[in-house]
């Protein structure tokens, strides 16, 4: 697997050393990420029993849309203990791709952002997958306290169980975190 896994319980960029929900369910084959889910036009959205997809422009608006989707979407399963979690985590890694994953005209309007959740019911928790148009892998830096950006993906991993991307091959990539769940 491509994945650089990043616990939520080391200071440490990446994590090759023990063994994770990641390496026993590929975020993309056959595991995680539903691919016809993931197809989905701007401004449209799919569901299956245990996942929802939606597609958001690649403009600053879209956090927003992205972070009420999945509130709704997780209340609808009865998640609510981790609405909260995942609403952050979700405006993190929705803005991430917005700012740094541009379309090749070059023109933010032009590009397409996908959120896909999925319960994890029997795993006690939320995968929440963000895939973008840019094959560039996402970098934790350890910013500043008072730094106004630099700091999306160290609240990610403060707040997921863990997290970690996959290249999709001529797509772009997926950006996916895990976050626990008692329901």
């Amino acid at each position: 697997m491509n994945a650089e896994l990043v616990s939520s319980e080391l200071d440490s960029e990446a994590s090759w050393s023990r063994p994770s929900l990641a390496e026993a369910s590929n975020a993309l084959l056959g595991g995680w990420w539903d691919d016809p889910l993931g197809r989905v036009a701007v401004g449209e959205g799919a569901r299956t029993r245990d996942a929802a997809a939606r597609a958001f422009g690649s403009v600053p608006g879209s956090v927003r849309r992205a972070r009420e989707f999945a509130a709704r979407t997780l209340e609808e399963w009865g998640l609510e203990d981790v609405v909260e979690d995942v609403r952050l985590i979700i405006s993190e890694l929705v803005g991430n791709a917005c700012r740094h994953a541009r379309p090749g005209s070059g023109r933010p309007e032009d590009g397409r952002v996908v959120v896909q959740l999925r319960h994890l019911a029997d795993q006690g928790g939320v995968v929440c997958m963000v895939a973008d148009s840019s094959r560039k892998a996402p970098v934790r830096v350890d910013a500043h306290h008072f730094a106004e950006s630099g700091r999306g993906l160290g609240l990610v991993s403060a707040f997921s169980r863990e997290w970690g991307w996959e290249p999709v091959e001529g797509r772009g990539k997926i950006v996916w975190a895990i976050c626990d769940s008692e329901g």
